[in-house]
């Protein structure tokens, strides 16, 4: 039987963080899969920025950009009636010829891509973080200008036609069979891994110490490694700050990030509270400088709105870093966070004061090298899982004309 050949698209910028981090980790298992299988991928990122990081890991990728008629047939994609247009005519956008040409038997979209409107002809396995449309549709982020819209026709076709959907919490799989009435034992549940670049970073203490300079930092800061959303919540952790300086409690803050739109809110807010001089906001930071970050700072402080999970705490956790969380994701977060409501900034207050009682830090350091340690474990199942699935396809596929 001929080796599987899959392409692996990688389709999130670097500048987007764990949504291009996490598909960076599912690469590199894939391509020891496929070497161990027999099997082949072709990686594929319309950015070239991207090819080059590649390099570094010894993975040669192609560049496949999105091309404006493939713009065209997602367009009328949307529009729904070029559907029978397109199967009368056996119509196949530019971007799934491409994939034909080279060969592909399968494409894997490393995140929830709209290009899999684009295929007709070639299996899909999409990547679905989560479903936060429809957790908080209350956000501009995933209402406005029709994102609703465009989120639940992806969703929709994605977690139905997809020969495999990979999810990363089993809260998950079930929410997308709730809502799109997906197929469960279609579902590979994957929990998202430390980035690479955090979890093999080694803890250099003249290194960490340069990081921390570049930016004019000193140890023992909160952080928040986080795009300026809206649903990144920034708002209530400021809020929570204020609050801390009414008690006669004064804590530096360092945000990283690049701007979605709510940078110039959040710095309106730094002025009315009087925060400048507690808050350093460093901007983008590369990927590399990350591990120096989370050890250089007294806790993670994530009060996102958007999960089941996020990536930020498994960094922090493989770090050695407290973290403090939501408590509406305690079923990633175990006991290996201190926990707080999302809506009350006096809830994150008080979650900020605990972590300086005696014990608190070391105990969460413990928990947390457990918690990954746990994590790794159903990662592993998962990846078994999918592997039986990427088998079952190539057997499959065997059966059927090329």
């Amino acid at each position: 039987m001929r080796p599987l050949r899959l392409a692996v698209m990688l389709e999130q910028a670097l500048e987007v963080g764990g949504g291009f981090q996490q598909p960076l980790n599912d690469l590199l298992w894939l391509r020891d899969w496929a070497a161990k299988s027999g099997n082949e991928i072709v990686v594929y990122s319309p950015y070239p920025k991207t090819l080059d990081i590649l390099k570094e890991f010894g993975v040669a990728a192609r560049l496949l950009k999105f091309g404006p008629l493939d713009h065209v047939f997602l367009f009328l994609k949307y529009c729904g009636p070029f559907d029978l247009v397109q199967i009368a005519l056996k119509l196949k956008s530019p971007f799934e010829r491409a994939l034909i040409r080279d060969g592909i038997d399968v494409v894997h979209f490393t995140s929830t891509s709209k290009r899999h409107l684009l295929l007709y002809e070639l299996p899909f396995i999409i990547t679905i973080f989560d479903g936060c449309h429809r957790d908080a549709p209350e956000f501009p982020e995933v209402r406005t200008f029709g994102e609703f819209e465009r989120r639940e026709i992806l969703f929709g076709l994605a977690s139905t036609k997809a020969a495999v959907v990979i999810v990363n919490a089993p809260e998950l799989v079930d929410d997308l069979c709730r809502r799109y009435a997906m197929e469960k034992e279609r579902a590979v549940c994957i929990p998202f891994s430390p980035s690479t670049y955090v979890s093999q970073s080694t803890s250099d203490a003249a290194d960490d110490e340069a990081v921390l300079a570049r930016y004019r930092l000193k140890p023992g800061y909160l952080f928040y490694p986080a795009q300026f959303w809206p649903h990144k919540n920034h708002m209530t952790l400021l809020a929570a700050l204020a609050s801390l300086r009414e008690r006669g409690i004064t804590e530096r803050l360092v945000l990283c990030g690049s701007d979605r739109g709510g940078r110039d809110k959040i710095d309106a807010a730094i002025r009315a509270y009087g925060l400048s001089d507690q808050i350093s906001i460093i901007g983008f930071v590369e990927s590399a400088e990350l591990g120096a970050l989370y050890r250089g700072a007294a806790a993670l402080v994530m009060p996102s709105y958007f999960g089941p999970t996020n990536l930020p705490p498994l960094e922090a956790w493989a770090v050695g870093t407290p973290v403090i969380y939501p408590e509406a994701f305690k079923t990633q977060a175990g006991d290996a966070a201190i926990l707080f409501d999302y809506d009350d900034p006096r809830s994150l207050a008080d979650a900020i004061v605990s972590l300086r009682t005696d014990g608190t830090r070391e105990r969460l350091r413990a928990a947390g090298q457990l918690r990954l340690a746990q994590f790794a474990e159903e990662t592993n199942a998962g990846h078994q899982q999918f592997a039986r699935h990427l088998e079952r396809l190539k057997h499959r596929l065997a059966l059927t004309a090329r």
